[in-house]
């Protein structure tokens, strides 16, 4: 197919050809030492796989092993678009023009299964679902909140919103607060909760299965509570929630600061990260020094695995948590994204392998290191958030 050629899901750029002589195999083998002295990255236990350096004016290769398409955002005028980048053939497809991407989520392993979040530019977030990866596709907006999460079953998303109601309370700002199960499919809105804080406010909300579990924030103590069909309680004071895994394992933090996250939308919770398993109380995620969460990137289908910005020490980057042992290890080098979420991003494949960006750079970790993703020469450089479809 040539470069110009218009397949269903946008136009192709062609990556080439495995070289299969027995100096390019020399150096495919030799890559992961190499890499990893120059990065100081070290293995993680994933399956091995690697990719090999190309010149200016030779087209990116990858590993056969590699599959499925990383999706991810660039710069295109003053939009962004999303492109889809074959792991095994080297195509990259160019998809459609998007709002500025804060949150990308692929939802049901296929190009009509990937959802985003935007910054509407005030204290809310909206969500479009992309039909498709062809470069006509219009988003389209299925949700707007101060709160917006995937559901764990991939087919929805809990939205959570606020309203001022006035007061008379020094210091004081009585809301009003709901929160609904949008269908991605249908587009159907649910309410599922609604209340009222008198001097407080919603700042996270997740759904897992028929448990809504969500964080208030009153008169400066922060609460996490569940919400079943018929039941409010409070599930642990002075906690917020960030996250919950595809198999029910949530993430809360105990916070540092204020409420307002980075400061930017969403501004989820921030603080020392613990997990509970829904059973006995929350432990640090991670052993030793805390890990002080930033923002939770992205969990393994297993939910063996996440991915954290945040802090251990001194040291801040994107951090791969093997979950059972409690272990943390640098995916990108410190301090090399910005704190934003819209400039980094993690996605797993199916076997395990997850793969980092940030801005201009996207990596692979596997169980041998950690090994740059190379883009056909003429490929726009990505700016962080990406996802992996089959």
């Amino acid at each position: 197919m040539t470069r110009d050629e218009e397949p269903v899901e946008g136009r192709t750029r062609r990556g080439g050809q495995l070289v299969a002589i027995g100096v390019g195999l020399a150096l495919l083998l030799a890559l992961p030492s190499l890499y990893g002295l120059i990065s100081g990255d070290t293995p993680a236990p994933r399956r091995a796989t690697t990719s090999r350096p190309t010149s200016p004016n030779e087209p990116a290769s990858v590993d056969p092993q590699l599959h499925g398409r990383l999706v991810f955002t660039a710069s295109d005028a003053r939009q962004q678009r999303l492109w889809a980048f074959d792991l095994r053939s080297g195509d990259l497809v160019e998809g459609p023009l998007v709002p500025a991407v804060e949150e990308l989520w692929i939802t049901n392993g296929s190009p009509q299964g990937i959802v985003i979040v935007a910054d509407d530019g005030g204290a809310e977030g909206v969500a479009y679902v992309i039909n498709g990866l062809s470069p006509d596709t219009e988003p389209v907006e299925i949700a707007r909140g101060d709160v917006i999460s995937l559901a764990t079953d991939g087919r929805a998303l809990i939205v959570g919103r606020t309203e001022p109601v006035g007061g008379d309370a020094p210091g004081c700002e009585p809301r009003t607060y709901t929160l609904h199960r949008v269908d991605l499919d249908t587009a159907e809105e649910v309410l599922v909760l609604r209340g009222r804080e008198d001097c407080g406010n919603l700042v996270s909300a997740t759904l897992h299965r028929d448990m809504a579990v969500a964080s208030f924030v009153d008169r400066g103590r922060v609460e996490v509570r569940s919400i079943w069909p018929t039941n409010v309680s409070t599930l642990f004071p002075d906690l917020a929630h960030v996250s919950v895994s595809p198999r029910g394992t949530f993430l809360f933090v105990a916070p540092v600061g204020g409420l307002d996250g980075l400061g930017v939308w969403p501004r989820r919770p921030t603080g020392r990260i613990l997990v509970w398993p829904q059973s006995g109380r929350p432990r640090p995620l991670v052993n030793g020094d805390s890990l002080v969460s930033e923002r939770v990137v992205a969990w393994s289908p297993d939910g063996g695995y996440v991915v954290v910005n945040g802090f251990i020490g001194d040291s801040r980057g994107m951090w791969l948590v093997y979950v059972p042992a409690g272990t943390a290890e640098l995916l990108l080098p410190p301090n090399s994204f910005p704190r934003r979420p819209a400039f980094s991003g993690a996605a797993f494949d199916d076997a395990g392998d997850v793969f980092a960006g940030r801005p201009g750079r996207i990596v692979v970790r596997t169980d041998t290191g950690s090994f740059p993703i190379l883009l056909p020469p003429d490929a726009p450089s990505p700016i962080g958030p990406i996802g992996w479809l089959p």
